[in-house]
């Protein structure tokens, strides 16, 4: 397997996820941001393999990163003085 297995370059902007126009509904537009919308910047496309790869390593990972995040320590509640008078 390699990588062009796994993704293609975007149609819409040739790879280089840049777009300086879009077209909607048949009218052309200005894309204020540059990136393009098809492939939101990244100048690529997963193909089927490579979205079903994403999908089975997802979780993994997700557990991953949910394991190195430092657990969440429930900070002391601080209770004001208030003055009477």
């Amino acid at each position: 397997m390699v990588i062009n297995d796994l993704k293609t370059a975007c149609a819409q902007c040739n790879g280089s996820g840049r777009s300086a126009g879009i077209t909607s509904m048949g009218i052309s537009q200005i894309n204020p941001s540059g990136i393009c919308p098809h492939c939101k910047g990244r100048g690529f496309l997963l193909t089927e393999l490579g979205e079903d790869l994403v999908n089975l390593l997802r979780p993994f990972v997700e557990e991953m990163i949910a394991e190195a995040a430092p657990a969440e320590a429930a900070a002391p509640k601080v209770e004001e003085e208030q003055d009477e008078d």
